[in-house]
């Protein structure tokens, strides 16, 4: 018995040194220059768990980077030393209500006219440089992106509805977050935007950020009908038909909310064209807002905008392969209007 307790200590001794073997000195260089871009910090067992999660994922990284037939490139962003579970409970956040489509209008945009999605080809639009498009956020750490998405639809159709200088404006998620739990939604457990636009229009609108900020947590709700300011209305929404030359023609009137399958190389995605099969068979998880359309090269796509910060993707922007479905973004496609 002591004999087979020594041999498996030696063995566990082998292993780790094996192990740290493995680690060379131009993975840890560029271990510590992720941790500078990102601005993170880890001391004892922690420096190892998030070093091991790096580098896995760098792997993966590497590996699909060096396949010249991708149409994107991956990179080390400040999510890749995180673990899947933080990934959800971080990142992402939307949850489908049990009878969506059968509760909201279908609006079919081809109903007035035959147009397909050939015609669409080389057609572009791309809102982020409109004057009524507010800055990219950060919803981490809380999965609140429905709430996120919900408000850059109210943000962006109040804004281009008034006869202001049209200066982007900065409404509050956190009010969402906090007060619309009587709608259906969980706070940074989940939710979908057509339950916070319900809660809009019920409660009477939106409160600014700067009356009501951020914090990435579930609180007290502190809006009070017809006393808190409003900053932001909204008055109707619809939901699309499954169609993404529907959503492209329904863009004419303001930014599209989707709902999409994220993956690995979701989170890592960096540049280019994001065209992954893996995903169109994936678990809804998430909200994003489509913001324009393009063509690059022959292949369609759309310019999605995210809830990741500047320093995912594009800053905060990815395109995605436009009339694939991708990832299923055609499937619960919502616009609001004011």
């Amino acid at each position: 018995m002591k004999l087979v307790t020594i041999c498996l200590l030696w063995l566990a001794i082998l292993v780790g040194h094996s192990a740290a073997q493995e680690d060379t000195e131009d993975e840890i260089i560029k271990f510590r220059d992720f941790k500078r871009r990102h601005r993170k910090t880890y001391s004892g067992a922690l420096e190892k768990v998030h070093f091991r999660r790096w580098k896995r994922r760098k792997a993966i990284i590497d590996q699909h980077n060096l396949n010249q037939r991708n149409s994107f490139i991956l990179g080390d962003n400040g999510h890749a030393d995180l673990s899947e579970e933080e990934w959800d409970t971080y990142l992402l956040g939307l949850t489908l209500p049990k009878g969506l489509i059968n509760k909201e209008e279908v609006v079919d945009v081809l109903a007035a006219g035959n147009v397909t999605n050939r015609q669409t080809s080389g057609l572009s639009l791309d809102l982020r440089s409109n004057p009524c498009m507010p800055p990219v956020k950060i919803q981490s750490p809380c999965g609140g992106c429905w709430a996120f998405i919900a408000t850059t639809a109210v943000e962006y159709q109040t804004c281009a509805a008034s006869n202001r200088t049209r200066t982007p404006l900065i409404l509050s998620e956190q009010q969402l977050i906090d007060c619309s739990a009587s709608y259906g939604t969980k706070g940074c457990n989940g939710g979908f935007y057509s339950q916070a636009w319900d809660y809009i229009m019920a409660i009477g609108g939106q409160a600014s950020n700067a009356s009501y900020p951020y914090r990435a947590a579930v609180g007290t709700c502190n809006f009070i009908k017809d006393v808190t300011p409003v900053a932001g209305k909204l008055s109707r929404y619809s939901s699309l038909a499954r169609n993404e030359t529907a959503i492209l023609l329904a863009m004419q009137r303001g930014p599209i909310a989707v709902s999409i399958a994220t993956n690995t190389r979701f989170v890592l995605y960096r540049s280019g064209i994001f065209d992954d099969d893996a995903c169109k068979n994936g678990t809804i998880n998430h909200g994003v807002m489509l913001v324009g359309y393009g063509t690059a090269n022959g292949t369609d796509y759309w310019i999605v905008r995210n809830s990741w910060g500047t320093s995912w993707g594009m800053g905060g922007y990815i395109f995605m392969k436009r009339n694939v479905n991708a990832c299923r973004l055609a499937e619960y496609a919502f616009l609001a209007t004011v």
